[in-house]
């Protein structure tokens, strides 16, 4: 479900049925649009309100300031790609299909929220000046890592994988996805290409799986099958 889908939901409920964290949680889905819109330098108070089907005042209630809103609505976005990561189920037994499973929830949750590949590029952009006074974002960002280890220390110990350090696998998995969806309009611009027609981003993720797969590979060049038990 989108974020303008969730605020609509919201608006058909009473003001008396709306839980104060109910409350909060749609001024934050509206501050991710504004931010990923407008980036927050272009961003209005009013606006996340009206959204949101709520008031300024709600909003400061809440959160203090703007600048403090956007950080929340950071902080909310790294919350839940890495709650929906903890959420996937691999097989520890198929370290080939457990990678290929991350690799396509990697892919797939960047096409599925673009507005967070946005504000990633906005925050990128101030120098993640905002993001070095959020709460601990290290701890919170260092599950995907050790998922990723996990994989990679099966997958060796199977003779199947080669070690290679587990943060830099991951930054490359995002890479690969990431630099597609955000830089989808201008290459679609300069190449004539399409990139979210379903064909294309099916062969993407195939791209991006035999790519990686060919890296962690144990000899360093083969793709891997997976494991028939």
């Amino acid at each position: 479900m989108t974020t303008t889908e969730n605020m609509s939901a919201d608006t058909s409920l009473d003001p008396g049925q709306r839980s104060p964290e109910r409350r909060r949680r749609f001024l934050l889905e509206s501050a991710i649009t504004e931010f990923s819109t407008y980036g927050i330098g272009g961003a209005r108070v009013d606006r996340i309100a009206q959204r949101a089907n709520s008031n300024k005042a709600m909003v400061y209630h809440y959160f203090g300031s703007k600048e403090d809103l956007y950080l929340a609505a950071m902080e909310h976005l790294y919350t839940g790609i890495r709650s929906a990561e903890d959420a996937l189920v691999l097989d520890p037994e198929d370290p080939v299909g457990a990678m290929k499973a991350l690799i396509a929830f990697t892919f797939r949750y960047y096409l599925d929220n673009p507005a967070f590949v946005r504000m990633i590029n906005t925050e990128n952009l101030h120098g993640a000046a905002h993001l070095q006074s959020a709460g601990d974002m290290k701890g919170l960002n260092s599950s995907v890592v050790t998922k990723v280890s996990t994989i990679l220390d099966i997958g060796a110990a199977k003779g199947l994988f080669r070690r290679v350090d587990p943060l830099d696998l991951y930054i490359s998995i995002s890479a690969l996805g990431f630099t597609y969806v955000s830089n989808r309009h201008t290459l679609k611009v300069l190449f004539g290409r399409d990139l979210m027609a379903a064909d294309a981003v099916e062969a993407r993720l195939e791209t991006m799986t035999d790519m990686i797969l060919r890296y962690v590979a144990a000899d360093g060049h083969q793709p891997l099958p997976a494991i028939d038990r």
